[in-house]
């Protein structure tokens, strides 16, 4: 349940909790938004006119449920408002635009090989601007732009000025003002993130995780990375990198040698390099539908390379639930679903004797919801979760990161 306030700045926050109710529970009526949030009739009232006003909720039908007049029933205007989202790697770069449901209404992709800061946010650009154009939106409900790097990164604050992506997976990279460059080539907020953090706020936003109160997100790319969700909300960490699997040393000997050929869990997971050892080995593996074929025929290169990768995940799955406690545990990212599948099959099989036999409850395991456009889903989430999500800092008069509400609705208060 979505609960409303009555403290010192909580108008804002009402807005949003009325919202957020009608997204996920809509269409309902304003007796039924003021049960599920415990706010006043009259609040409710006021708040939904603002949001009608503004054009962010609409009437969708009428409702009979006793005597008298019939209910209104209050929805989501998906198209009030609309976000943008680039997910982008050392090989790959997929730009989305979503309406304010998010529905993916363009989409464009393109393979890349390392590009330089300059080659990489040039055609960012580009690509913005198709995908606004094809789609036909007015510029003026764009709420945004999300940009989703691998990480770890350390992002300046507000992410407007020095935004240094980790060098070993894009070198080159180091101290990019990724967002100001962005920001002034489109004149549109700007907001950056890692890939993984930002398909978990996705999931949370849109998909199985929405009622969901604590997740851990499990993402697969040229790497291996994490995000987690607390009482719903992201939780980022320190440095903003909580999460990040990858970097976890592979296990030594005692005599100090290595058990792998990488230091860290994250090689086992690069999905780039498979494919670059699948292409040399003369077979077709230039796209995630590709991998997915070579799956299906039992590659057994492919195999092995899950069948290692799973393995080596498993203790640090189980760190995951030991230490977060999470109600599920979501995997997506650039793998085929078939091979997530199997993955799971393959974890489900092994746990058990991995588990403690106190353990009574574990997390469900879940393939996320977007699939291989899970990070731009993601990130095409972040300027508008950002906008109208509720969020504690709200509250605690933390918000100066945050966009302004409903500056664009011309709603005050």
């Amino acid at each position: 349940m979505l609960v409303g306030t009555n403290l010192q700045y909580a108008n804002s926050y009402n807005n949003r909790i009325i919202l957020e109710t009608i997204r996920l529970y809509g269409p309902m009526s304003r007796v039924g938004i003021a049960r599920q949030t415990q706010l006043t009739a009259q609040t409710v009232t006021n708040i939904t006119k603002k949001l009608m006003k503004s054009g962010l909720i609409v009437e969708d039908s009428r409702q009979q449920s006793g005597p008298g007049a019939p209910s209104i029933l209050l929805r989501i205007n998906d198209s009030a408002a609309y976000s943008v989202g680039i997910d982008f790697d050392k090989d790959h770069l997929t730009t989305i635009l979503v309406n304010f449901n998010g529905k993916i209404c363009q989409k464009l992709t393109q393979d890349v090989h390392f590009p330089s800061p300059q080659e990489a946010i040039e055609l960012m650009a580009k690509m913005v601007n198709e995908v606004i154009e094809k789609a036909g939106v007015d510029r003026d409900i764009i709420w945004g732009l999300g940009v989703g790097l691998p990480g770890p990164l350390a992002i300046s604050e507000g992410s407007a000025s020095k935004n240094i992506v980790n060098p070993e997976a894009l070198p080159g990279w180091e101290n990019v003002p990724i967002v100001r460059e962005l920001e002034s080539r489109l004149h549109i907020p700007v907001i950056l993130e890692n890939n993984a953090s930002a398909a978990a706020i996705g999931e949370h936003w849109y998909g199985d995780g929405k009622m969901m109160k604590s997740f851990f997100y499990v993402y697969f790319g040229a790497g291996l990375g994490g995000g987690i969700v607390i009482n719903g909300q992201l939780y980022s960490g320190f440095t903003g990198n909580a999460g990040e699997l990858g970097y976890y040393p592979t296990p030594v000997f005692v005599d100090g040698s290595k058990k792998s050929e990488h230091d860290h869990l994250g090689g086992y997971f690069n999905v780039p390099l498979l494919q670059e050892k699948l292409r040399a080995m003369g077979y077709e593996a230039s796209s995630i539908a590709d991998l997915a074929e070579l799956y299906k025929m039992q590659n057994t290169v492919v195999t092995k390379w899950l069948d290692d990768a799973t393995r080596s995940l498993i203790p640090l799955i189980l760190a995951v639930e030991y230490m977060f406690d999470p109600e599920a545990i979501f995997f997506g990212g650039r793998l085929p679903d078939t091979m997530l599948r199997s993955m799971l099959v393959s974890m489900n099989d092994m746990m058990p004797e991995q588990r403690i036999a106190r353990k009574t409850e574990r997390p469900k395991y879940k393939i996320a919801s977007a699939g291989i456009d899970a990070a731009a889903l993601g990130v095409a989430s972040l300027p508008l979760y950002t906008s109208f999500a509720p969020q504690p800092k709200l509250l605690m008069k933390q918000s100066k990161l945050i966009l302004d509400t409903f500056s664009k609705s011309s709603m005050s208060g």
